[in-house]
């Protein structure tokens, strides 16, 4: 992977004046790549390509996944076990979650700060990162919510001076001044938290605060400077540039709106990401691709019977649309170009696994509806009543294909992981047939392996679950 050090150094190399269109170019062939090796280098840089816990969990392999991947999002809901938990298990399988706690907070291997959303992004991302914070809150101005944040001068003096001279504090340390009024939220109505911690994340989006550690998840604060190591904040151009390389390093090879929003900073306009790619085209730091489509609807579907019968794209009931769009330019990283040369230059996906809501291969919803004919929505906010599929629903990897959707529920009182809803999808493999004895092996041995790591003595599948798959998962 391209490291991010290279990033930095870019504006040394790169003349970002005058630059011209890519139709001023000389015609040139472009490398042609075949559709499923573009999805078998996803997987691969996803960390996905190989079974659960092959490889350990180690601070290196904690690391080289950040890098790979831009970050490990967080996510407050609980239902099971927190979304940077699950989707480091999705991988790795069973770890110490203080371990850790102790590589990002002590070790400062990683930082807690915004990549795709709230994330652990590598050390390595910092300069980046400093970017963006010396750019709020002048990105956050003329945004409907931005006056809800624009707290007052003497709130952010009482927060300053409190870390400095208590120490690290979380938001429950602060208390709602007695005469400040409620404020109510744009858009949902409801109530505003107290200006202090509104105060809280501002300093923190903008860099005068960080992230110094957790308990039970609630972030803990200190001042910048005992938090993050000394160092500079990355220029536009770099910064711009991160976000490309960056997102290809975590895709392998993708289509400009398959960029857009994966990593969400510095949230560039169309044509400021068209001049990005220019520029790095220019500079050999990116390599344009055509990809080839031809014949994958069979291969693809022969590929996933082979493999346990996961669904082709073209076998998709929620009609998703094309993998690959007539005239749509693709791009890659140049040390991935071998890779991607023909279909076996990567082995096939192996093992089943569940991946968290919030993981990064899900990040960019369209890309996995186009590649792997998987319409996936998150329906934590939908009303029971309008959910599809389930409130808190863990994808069903299987040798490299979504083939099902699983809505597990923990019962920490009673140490039950609760399969509340399982459903497959058209295509996956169904019978007495090896392929679908392997699915059965592998979802059975994913869910238990899940249930061990939360702290579950037993599974129970709801009468929901169909009856041959309670007999299996029992």
């Amino acid at each position: 992977m391209r490291s991010a050090r290279h990033a930095c150094d870019a504006e040394t190399r790169i003349a970002t004046a005058g630059i011209a269109t890519l139709c001023d170019m000389p015609k040139r062939t472009l490398p042609r790549v075949p559709l499923e090796a573009v999805r078998r280098l996803w997987l691969h840089r996803q960390g996905l390509a190989v079974p659960r816990g092959e490889v350990r969990l180690r601070k290196r392999s904690f690391v080289e996944h950040l890098e790979r991947t831009g970050g490990l999002q967080l996510d407050s809901v609980n239902v099971v076990e927190r979304a940077h938990a699950l989707t480091l298990w999705s991988r790795f399988g069973a770890f110490d979650r203080r371990t850790v706690d102790r590589w990002v907070y002590r070790d400062r291997a990683a930082f807690d700060y915004w990549a795709h959303e709230a994330c652990l992004v590598p050390a390595s991302h910092l300069p980046f990162a400093r970017r963006r914070m010396k750019r709020i809150p002048e990105l956050w101005k003329g945004r409907s919510w931005w006056k809800h944040y624009d707290t007052s001068a003497g709130s952010r003096r009482r927060v300053l001076g409190r870390l400095r001279d208590e120490g690290p504090l979380e938001s429950a340390d602060f208390e709602r001044a007695a005469d400040e009024p409620t404020v109510q939220g744009p858009g949902w109505g409801a109530a505003l938290p107290k200006e202090d911690k509104r105060t809280l994340t501002l300093l923190w989006h903008s860099g005068r605060i960080g992230v110094a550690g957790r308990r039970h998840f609630r972030r803990v604060f200190d001042l910048a400077e005992r938090v993050y190591p000394e160092g500079g904040a990355a220029t536009r151009v770099q910064e711009a540039d991160a976000w490309l390389l960056h997102g290809l390093s975590g895709q392998g090879a993708a289509p400009e709106r398959h960029l857009t929003g994966y990593l969400t900073a510095p949230g560039l306009k169309a044509p400021d990401r068209r001049r990005v790619l220019e520029r790095n085209l220019r500079a050999g730091r990116v390599v344009e691709l055509r990809v080839d489509e031809a014949g994958d609807a069979s291969d693809a579907a022969s590929a996933g019977r082979a493999r346990g019968g996961a669904r082709s794209r073209r076998a998709t009931s929620s009609g998703a649309s094309a993998a690959v769009r007539p005239g749509e330019r693709w791009f890659a990283l140049p040390e991935h170009l071998e890779l991607l040369a023909s279909d076996d230059a990567l082995p096939p996906a192996r093992g089943t696994t569940l991946l968290s809501p919030f993981d990064s291969f899900l990040w960019q919803r369209d890309r996995a509806e186009e590649l792997l004919g998987f319409r996936y929505r998150v329906e934590i906010y939908v009303p029971e009543a309008k959910r599809e599929h389930g409130y808190y629903v863990l994808p069903v990897l299987h040798e490299g294909r979504l083939v099902g959707r699983l809505d597990p529920k923990l019962h920490r009182d009673r140490g039950v992981l609760e399969i509340r809803r399982l459903a497959m999808e058209p295509g996956a493999p169904t019978g007495r047939g090896v392929a679908a004895k392997a699915l059965e092996r592998g979802l059975r041995d994913a869910v238990h392996d899940l249930a061990d790591f939360v702290g579950a003595t037993s599974v129970e599948a709801a009468r929901e679950v169909p009856a041959a798959w309670r007999r299996v998962l029992g």
